[in-house]
């Protein structure tokens, strides 16, 4: 539990949801309340029963679905003109650079030798992940996954936010990397075990194209070319959590700069 956020763990369903705190932007598996802060209402341990229209938690608390408003985006759609039209290596250029100087585990700058390994062993699985990409080559696509999952600290470690952040952008629908959607599939499915289960259903969420409105926001302003207050959004996105935002903008730093027209041919590329 958190001053801001509560989660519910439902083993059976091997699933999780999150009570959020009113300043909290809208999540998948979320619901947010009228609190500014969580810890003052729920406690650790109470019972949670859920009901058709609502939730009961403990024995004075109660959620009515029927005062909630649901939040569902719409999906997200790349044509071929719409590619084309975009500019992709000025938004990867953009992202990259504000996040180089950040709390990105990718980056790191400071003394401390076990965070400086891993560092170094996210780059490299990126780089690699990156040049599989680009050949089509789908083994090394999945053991540069296998080796980014659970790398990295917090519930969220930072191989699986980048993961997340390369997801959103390279599965959306009309998107010439789409293709390689069911291998990572396969890949969370098998290496789960080296995560959190909450970070394993965050990033089986990306995969699937549900993410925090903040991220939506910044997709939509990319997809839609309004890129006008760009830097806001990519500022928004680095305040989650203590690194996750920021490692999830390197994600789709790399993957705006796969999808750029000129420099890569990675979009006509099959498995090989």
């Amino acid at each position: 539990m958190f001053d801001r956020a509560v989660n519910i763990h439902l083993p059976e369903r091997q699933q999780i949801f999150t009570l959020l705190s009113t300043d909290c932007d809208n999540a998948p598996n979320s619901c947010r309340l009228a609190v500014e802060h969580c810890q003052n209402h729920f406690k650790p341990g109470e019972r949670v029963s859920f009901h058709s229209n609502g939730i009961d938690i403990g024995t004075d608390k109660r959620i009515d679905f029927s005062r909630c408003t649901r939040w569902q985006p719409e999906a997200f759609f790349l044509s071929h003109t719409r590619i084309k039209q975009i500019d992709w290596q000025n938004l990867a250029q953009m992202t990259q650079a504000s996040v180089i100087q950040s709390s990105s585990l990718f980056y790191f700058h400071g003394d401390n030798i076990f965070y400086q390994e891993m560092s170094r062993l996210l780059q490299l699985h990126r780089k690699q992940l990156i040049s599989a990409l680009n050949t089509g080559n789908c083994a090394a696509i999945e053991n540069e996954i296998s080796g980014l999952l659970g790398l990295g600290i917090g519930l969220t470690p930072s191989g699986d936010d980048y993961l997340a952040g390369l997801s959103a952008v390279l599965f959306i629908t009309g998107h010439p990397a789409r293709k390689y959607r069911d291998i990572f599939i396969v890949a969370l499915e098998r290496e789960k075990h080296k995560t959190t289960q909450l970070s394993a259903i965050t990033l089986r969420e990306a995969i699937d194209q549900r993410y925090r409105e903040t991220v939506y926001g910044f997709i939509y302003q990319v997809v839609n070319g309004d890129l006008e207050n760009i830097q806001q959004s990519i500022n928004e996105i680095k305040k989650i959590g203590s690194s996750s935002g920021c490692d999830m903008l390197c994600g789709m730093a790399d993957a705006f700069a796969l999808t750029k027209i000129n420099g890569g041919n990675y979009v006509d590329q099959d498995c090989n």
